[in-house]
């Protein structure tokens, strides 16, 4: 009787252990979607606001109209010149990127496997530079680019990207120091020079940091206003997606459906390079926990 007295306790201590499991991932479920529902809110009304006309959307009503033609309408709008502007969002953008994540890249590279003097100090004040706020260093800039004439064109974005960022650098060295240096020890041993290991044995290995880096870096080059506004200007022939959008704000009134148009075009991108993204950050965090 008393095994059969412990074997029933077992059990009804495992049902409850069960439901209380099971209670707890509901609950979870539930604040999930409950934030998910908060965050959509904005974006839902960014759709609304494209597909109906702005005297629905001023009245605060969602979705009382499906306009299709407000995209046509807003992309052929001759002010705003939709090619030009695509076409130089997507030059800043592709050679703002790959400038940033390989000199970021390489910068880490060095300060990971390389000895030479003052290398920890220099890393230091590297760090240090995360500390100074952008917006006290724009006067200075500008003023230094308009004296070397850059002003007017996309140098005073691109070029600065050649030095990367102390964020970047800080996280890609971590990932590179939780390399063994069995590795780099065995491809010297075997003839390979310092680019070939970065390429054969430590870019593979870091992968999913240099995806989150990518996508980081699209998404702030694609959707920047401030940078293209001051440095190159709105030149029609020269401005980019982002600055292209004043084109809608007239004197008396704002055109939000041909904004809002824009504006879910200019988000697709960035979600389509993350979902894209996504299975292979995954599978790489995944066998990064599984080998540790």
């Amino acid at each position: 009787m008393a095994q059969i007295q412990a074997v029933r306790a077992a059990g009804s201590t495992g049902r409850k252990r069960t439901m209380k499991k099971m209670l707890e991932r509901s609950l979870l479920y539930v604040i999930i979607a409950f934030f998910s529902v908060i965050f959509m809110i904005p974006f839902l009304w960014m759709v609304s606001a494209a597909l109906q006309s702005d005297m629905y959307t001023l009245g605060g009503q969602w979705f009382k109209q499906f306009l299709w033609s407000n995209f046509a309408q807003a992309f052929g709008q001759k002010d705003f010149k939709f090619l030009l502007a695509l076409r130089n969002s997507a030059y800043y953008t592709v050679f703002a990127t790959l400038f940033f994540t390989v000199s970021s890249v390489l910068v880490a590279y060095g300060f990971s496997f390389f000895r030479f003097p003052f290398r920890d100090k220099l890393f230091f004040f590297l760090l240090a530079t995360m500390m100074i706020p952008s917006t006290v260093m724009f006067i200075p800039n500008y003023v230094m680019f308009a004296n070397w004439q850059w002003t007017g064109t996309y140098l005073p974005l691109l070029i600065p990207a050649l030095g990367g960022g102390p964020g970047t650098i800080f996280l890609l060295r971590q990932f590179m120091l939780t390399l063994s240096i069995s590795l780099f020890e065995s491809a010297k041993i075997d003839g390979a020079n310092s680019l070939t290991i970065l390429w054969r044995i430590v870019l593979p290995n870091i992968k999913a940091p240099l995806i989150l880096v990518v996508i980081q870096q699209v998404s702030a080059h694609w959707s920047d206003f401030f940078g293209p506004l001051m440095y190159v200007g709105n030149d029609a022939a020269t401005r980019t997606l982002s600055v292209a959008l004043s084109t809608f704000n007239r004197v008396f009134y704002v055109q939000w459906s041909y904004i809002m148009c824009i504006a879910l075009f200019m988000a697709m991108p960035p979600v389509i390079l993350y979902f894209v993204s996504q299975r292979f950050l995954m599978q790489d965090f995944v066998l990064s926990a599984t080998e540790k």
